[in-house]
């Protein structure tokens, strides 16, 4: 396990590191510290420059640095968000609980401390490595880091990561480590601020098990300000942790002060900004810095959102010559079947033309389809030719003798015959018809209609009947 995990760090720092240098950030009231740390040969190089908050450009100090502008969105940058400006607790976590509901589990331990709504709440989650059952986390504000960070990033800078500071002060002022574990304690002391930590350590290393800052108002006496610290140690016992026996303290503490017997005063914080941010970092694998960091959510690290656009960018240009290349291949392809479809009807037209000389084409497909169903009447006819012939016989000879029939008109379809005529008398129509019948070439036959001709002397008729 440890191996794995040393292994994550590693990998997360090669990473995140590969150019080499390395910024770290830190607040004061009014000004930003940065500290630019090059990780090379045995201790490195470091560059430090305070940069006031209003009124001033930041240009001529990043140059200084070594900075130019358009190096700036690509350095890796860890900015300490001080203790004093976050809510600190600790919280036990259940035991099934995952790594996305850590924050449920925050929010819940400090919805009623919070002076903010919880919705505009940041968290930075710490598990204990002494004990992973319990969780310590600092709550900030959204609204005042995302105002910081405009500020910041006017000057072309981006923050990667935003940690509690107490980060630093760990790795600036470590706990020795010893064969069992132990409870010390920290009193780390600024012009403006003081921040008290309960570290436990052991042979696996150290843990922050508990924080509490504040801030010092300026003109503060040095008694006053011991009096601020023995606060904020009061609210330290005033948890269930246990309390070591003496804490060290990185400033001086007046004799009449009620400090005076529970601290030992030890060396200030010394190691350079930059390369405390580079240990801090080192530290921690990708997940324990996601975990960690303030800046998640809407303040997600720009350098995401912009790998992000830059990959929709990319899909969406694959895209669009994705869609160009199917265009033009669906475009010459309807051109194509175009040309098929024109070649097609010219033939049509010239095929139609020479089989229907004479005649207007207008709809070629349709003509040639009536012309054709015309011909296979006639080659059904035609092929009956001999039947035909007889049965015109049949009906010129039908008339018996005596009678005399002239006939106006003769239709032979398939399987009728309609024939019209004139003669003397009702009576002939009726032999005529019988006549017709005799002959057993024709069925069912029917007068239609029989009247006087117009010369009132002619009888004209209309009769039709079946045939084989």
């Amino acid at each position: 396990m440890a191996s794995r995990s040393l292994t994550d760090r590693a990998r997360n720092l090669r990473h995140l590191l590969s150019p080499g240098r390395f910024l770290g950030g830190r607040l004061t009231p009014g000004r930003l510290h940065l500290g630019l740390f090059s990780p090379s040969g045995r201790h490195g190089t470091s560059a430090e420059a305070v940069l006031p908050l209003s009124g001033e450009d930041w240009e001529e100090a990043l140059l200084g640095l070594g900075l130019p502008r358009e190096e700036r969105p690509r350095i890796p940058f860890l900015l300490f968000w001080p203790d004093e400006r976050t809510l600190t607790a600790t919280a036990g976590l259940p035991p099934t609980v995952t790594s996305a509901e850590r924050e449920a589990v925050a929010g819940a331990e400090v919805e009623s401390l919070l002076p903010w709504p919880l919705e505009e709440t940041l968290f930075s989650l710490l598990p204990q490595k002494g004990n992973p059952s319990r969780l310590l986390l600092w709550a900030a504000s959204q609204e005042e880091v995302a105002r910081l960070l405009t500020r910041i990033e006017e000057s072309g800078l981006s923050p990667r990561w935003i940690l509690p500071e107490s980060l630093r002060l760990e790795i600036s002022a470590p706990l020795p480590v010893g064969p069992e574990r132990q409870t010390a304690g920290m009193i780390h002391v600024e012009e403006s601020r003081a921040v008290c930590q309960i570290r436990e350590g052991g042979p696996g290393g150290s843990d922050i098990v508990a924080v509490s800052a504040c801030r010092i108002p300026p003109g503060s006496t040095p008694l006053d300000r011991d009096r601020r610290i023995l606060d904020l140690l009061l609210s330290l016992a005033a948890t269930d942790l246990s309390l070591p026996p003496r804490f060290a303290i990185d400033s001086p503490v007046l004799p009449e002060s009620p400090l005076a017997p529970l601290v030992a005063q030890v060396p200030p914080v010394t190691r350079p900004l930059g390369e405390a941010a580079y240990r801090v970092l080192s530290g921690y694998s990708g997940e324990e810095l996601a975990s960690l960091t303030f800046r998640k959510g809407p303040l997600a690290w720009q350098g995401d959102r912009a790998e992000i656009r830059k990959g929709i960018r990319s899909l969406a240009l694959l895209s669009l010559v994705l869609a160009g290349v199917l265009v033009a291949d669906g475009s010459a392809h309807l051109s194509r079947m175009n040309h098929r479809v024109e070649r097609a009807r010219e033939a049509l037209d010239r095929e139609a033309r020479m089989a229907l000389p004479g005649h207007a084409i207008v709809m070629p497909v349709e003509q040639l389809t009536q012309e054709k169903a015309a011909l296979d009447r006639q080659r059904h006819l035609l092929s009956r030719g001999a039947d035909i012939i007889g049965l015109m016989k049949a009906i010129t000879a039908a008339p018996p003798p005596g009678v005399k029939v002239e006939l106006v008109s003769l239709s032979i379809s398939r399987r009728f015959v309609t024939l019209s005529g004139k003669t003397g008398s009702f009576r002939n129509v009726d032999a005529f018809k019988s006549s017709l019948a005799a002959t057993g070439l024709i069925r069912d036959i029917s007068i239609q209609s029989a009247g006087l001709d117009i010369d009132r002397k002619t009888v004209t008729f209309r009769m039709r009947g079946r045939h084989d």
